[in-house]
């Protein structure tokens, strides 16, 4: 990991209470923004050096990007900013107390145009719940695409809430958020339109991710042939799945990885489950090499390991 990443990247996933204590990350309390899908950071920038009073949170999916926007942040010497890989819908909902954002930005998301599509877009009326939510009274929220139909539907969305001042889309006339995306689509000639609405009213949202790391005791004595027939274990529920992938085993057979994965709502997580023998059992919990949020489905996966190892026992 490169400097730049160590001085801008958080994990939250390692965080022990959620949502997050903004402050401790900052080192002071100021009104904080949020960039969904930051690209090569080229926002960011600008709006730290634009708001030197904010602190803003960048949520990127890809390592590409995020290596890209941490060197362009460390050449510019700003401090208030930092990056996360998370999943901006669940970032909004799980990583922020009710009214605590000034501001949230989205530009340019992928429209996902095909109808089976419709439930990978991130503006629907689940994300506007958690804006409103989230969003101080007066909060804005700011959305830039070429994709006309997308901004109409994002205002319908936003409407249907009923707490927000909606205005647009309108086609931008002058300079827009100044994004490599913005720059492409007028290069082609397209036009590029905003969406822009108010908080009036304050929302609230539940969240899943929360609560103490899961782990059980096995107070059996286990095979190996049962600690490799855990893959395949799955279970699935309105809202939620995981299943277990495949299991690894140490050589001795007193240490063993499950490669699990979860879905809750759509929000998706790869991890491990490690399994250690001990006095009298077997320890079930989260492997510390890839922690995941602590969703129910995670939660779930682990009670469900443990007890499927209850079942083989003598």
């Amino acid at each position: 990991m490169t400097m730049e990443l160590v001085r801008y990247l958080i994990e939250p996933r390692r965080w022990t209470t959620l949502p997050g204590r903004w402050e401790g990350v900052f080192g002071r309390r100021a009104p904080l923004a949020v960039e969904i899908g930051f690209g090569n950071g080229e926002f960011l920038v600008q709006a730290a050096r634009q708001h030197p009073d904010w602190d803003l949170l960048g949520f990127e999916l890809s390592l590409t990007c995020i290596a890209k926007a941490a060197s362009r942040l460390a050449r510019e010497g700003l401090a208030n900013v930092r990056l996360a890989r998370v999943d901006g819908r669940f970032a909004l909902r799980e990583l922020f107390p009710d009214r605590s954002l000034t501001q949230v930005y989205v530009h340019f998301p992928c429209p996902w145009p095909k109808a089976r599509h419709a439930r990978r877009r991130l503006i629907t009326p689940d994300f506007a719940r958690t804006l409103a939510a989230v969003l101080e009274i007066g909060g804005g929220f700011e959305l830039n695409t070429d994709a006309q139909w997308y901004a109409y539907q994002a205002r319908e969305a936003l409407e249907a809430e009923g707490r927000f001042l909606v205005r647009g889309p309108w086609a931008l006339e002058g300079k827009g958020p100044g994004t490599r995306y913005e720059r492409k689509w007028l290069g082609q000639g397209r036009k590029i339109f905003r969406v822009w609405a108010e908080l009036r009213l304050p929302g609230s949202v539940e969240r899943i991710a929360e609560g103490d790391m899961p782990h059980a005791r096995v107070n059996v004595e286990v095979s190996r042939e049962a600690l490799l027939s855990l893959a395949g274990l799955k279970e699935s529920w309105p809202g939620g799945a995981f299943m277990i992938k495949e299991v690894f085993l140490s050589p001795g057979g007193e240490r063993a990885l499950a490669r699990a994965f979860s879905t809750d709502e759509g929000f998706e997580q790869h991890y491990l489950i490690a399994l250690e023998k001990g006095w009298g059992g077997w320890l079930v919990k989260l492997d510390g090499a890839a922690v995941p949020f602590r969703t129910p489905a995670v939660k779930r996966s682990v009670a469900a390991v443990a007890a499927a190892l209850e079942g083989k026992g003598p």
